[in-house]
């Protein structure tokens, strides 16, 4: 555990001597670590959103109904069962496969530049490229600014209340600007600039190939796959 936090805390301080090391892995087991952690935290959320009989991503009308979106067209899904259909299914297949599909794509990319990576280093360093990210914007935001928030203000999901207007115009800017300009593109951003470090110093590629790799794999896994699954 004391090794999986020197990991998680040196992609944010020490990126390229941590990618390195998780490099020289002879397993995955740190990816797999960081994927549970990932997951765990979306659990703890929506347990708290049930303790506290609050919502959870909006699910008491307070949005658009969700679609459940298949590869083979689009299968409507009732409110009440979408989201236990994401926990129960979608989220660990999704976590699962995020372990092999995008480092799959830029050890198989990185060869055309003759990259000298294993499978495993590639699935440790971007899935903490990925995950740490993922989880120090987006998983705490989301722990932050649903239940909290919503006791606080007593609204069921202040999240989409605030993004309104219900709380005022200045609320309202800000948290846009929050959920658009950090929780969205500048996570993205730092996915992507993550990725390209990681491929960089595992394949030994020019740096513009490992930039085209990571937007190219993060574009095709997160807006691609993922927004297939996922509202």
């Amino acid at each position: 555990m004391k090794q999986f936090l020197g990991y998680f805390w040196g992609v944010i301080a020490h990126p390229r001597a941590t990618f390195d090391e998780l490099a020289r892995q002879s397993s995955i087991r740190p990816a797999v670590m960081l994927m549970v952690f990932g997951l765990l935290l979306g659990y703890l959320n929506f347990l708290l959103t049930i303790l506290f009989s609050s919502d959870w991503l909006g699910t008491r009308r307070e949005l658009l109904d969700p679609t459940y979106v298949g590869f083979f067209g689009r299968l409507p899904v009732r409110l009440e069962i979408w989201v236990p259909i994401f926990f129960i299914a979608l989220a660990p297949i999704l976590s699962f496969l995020g372990l092999v599909v995008l480092p799959g794509l830029a050890h198989v990319l990185s060869k055309l530049w003759h990259g000298r990576g294993t499978f495993e280093g590639s699935v440790n360093i971007l899935g903490f490229a990925l995950g740490v990210p993922a989880i120090v914007i987006h998983s705490t935001t989301e722990l932050v600014f649903t239940v909290p928030a919503n006791l606080i203000s007593g609204h069921s999901y202040w999240w989409a209340a605030a993004m309104n207007g219900e709380f005022g115009a200045v609320v309202a800017a800000l948290w846009n600007f929050y959920v658009i300009g950090i929780y969205s593109i500048a996570c993205d951003l730092w996915i992507i600039v993550l990725g390209t470090i990681a491929i960089r110093r595992v394949q030994g590629i020019p740096w513009w190939a490992a930039a085209l790799i990571s937007l190219f794999g993060y574009i095709l896994w997160w807006y691609g796959i993922m927004a297939t699954f996922v509202r």
